[in-house]
C-alpha cells in the first residue's frame, strides 16, 4: 500500500509540474503589446503651380500615386501620440498646356519625388491629437528627379525649360508640412496646400495637398 501511495505522489508532483511548465510557457510565448504601429497610408495628391511666366503656367493638377509610412504610438489600439514619418514616395506625372496672347507651350512633366531619412530612419516628426497630426520638424531631404519636355512658343524663355526633353534635379531641402486632418478611425487624412519648392527653371512655385487612405498596420513591438 506504501508503495501505491508513494507511486501516486510521484505522479501528482509530475502532474503538477507539467501544469506548472505549460503555465509558464504560456506566460513566455504570450505576446508584447504593440508599443507603436506602422501605418501605410496610399496617397492621392494635387500641385498648385503659380508664379510662372505671365501666369501662363498657372494652374492646379492631378499627379500619383503615392505612399507613406507613420510610426505612431500606440495608445491600446488606437494610434496617437508621437508620430515620426519613416517614408515618402510621390509621382509627379502632369502636363501643363501654357497658353498667354497668342503662344501657346506643352511641359510634360515626369518626375519622382521621395525623401531621404537622418541616421535614425526619421524622416519628420510631430505629435498626434484626437484627429490632428501637427509636425513639429520640417519633411527632410525632400529631393525630385526626372525629366521635363517642353514643346511650344515660350521654350527656353521667360523661365521655361528649353525646347526638347531635359534633366530636372532639385537637390534635397527641407520641406515644412501643414497638419494632417485625420477622420475618427485614423483611417483616411488630408493635408492643405504646402509649398514644396521654388525655382527659376521652369519660374514656377509649386504646393501640394494630399489625401491618404490606409492600407495596411503592422504592431510594432
Amino acid at each position: 500500500m506504501g508503495s501505491t501511495v508513494a507511486k501516486g505522489a510521484v505522479f501528482l508532483l509530475v502532474g503538477l509540474g507539467l501544469v506548472i511548465a505549460s503555465e509558464t510557457a504560456r506566460g513566455e510565448d504570450a505576446p508584447a503589446a504593440c508599443g507603436a504601429w506602422d501605418v501605410e497610408y496610399l496617397l492621392a495628391a494635387n500641385v498648385q503651380l503659380s508664379d510662372t511666366a505671365m501666369g501662363a503656367g498657372d494652374g492646379v493638377h492631378r499627379i500619383g500615386p503615392g505612399r507613406l509610412v507613420l510610426r505612431v504610438e500606440a495608445q491600446g489600439e488606437k494610434l496617437g501620440g508621437r508620430v515620426r514619418m519613416l517614408f515618402y514616395d510621390m509621382k509627379d506625372g502632369f502636363t501643363v498646356d501654357a497658353k498667354a496672347l497668342f503662344w501657346e507651350t506643352v511641359v510634360k512633366n515626369n518626375t519622382h519625388t521621395s525623401a531621404t531619412p537622418d541616421a535614425a530612419g526619421t524622416i519628420a516628426e510631430g505629435t498626434l491629437g484626437e484627429r490632428s497630426l501637427r509636425w513639429e520638424t520640417p519633411v527632410n531631404g525632400l529631393r525630385t528627379d526626372g525629366t521635363v519636355t517642353c514643346e511650344g512658343s515660350f521654350c527656353g524663355r521667360f523661365g521655361a525649360p528649353p525646347t526638347g526633353t531635359s534633366d530636372v534635379h532639385y537637390p534635397p531641402h527641407p520641406v515644412t508640412f501643414s497638419p494632417f486632418e485625420f477622420d475618427a478611425e485614423k483611417k483616411t487624412f488630408t493635408m492643405a496646400y504646402s509649398i514644396v519648392s521654388k525655382s527659376e527653371t521652369p519660374r514656377q512655385t509649386s504646393r501640394i495637398t494630399l489625401a491618404g487612405r490606409e492600407a495596411r498596420r503592422t504592431c510594432v513591438r
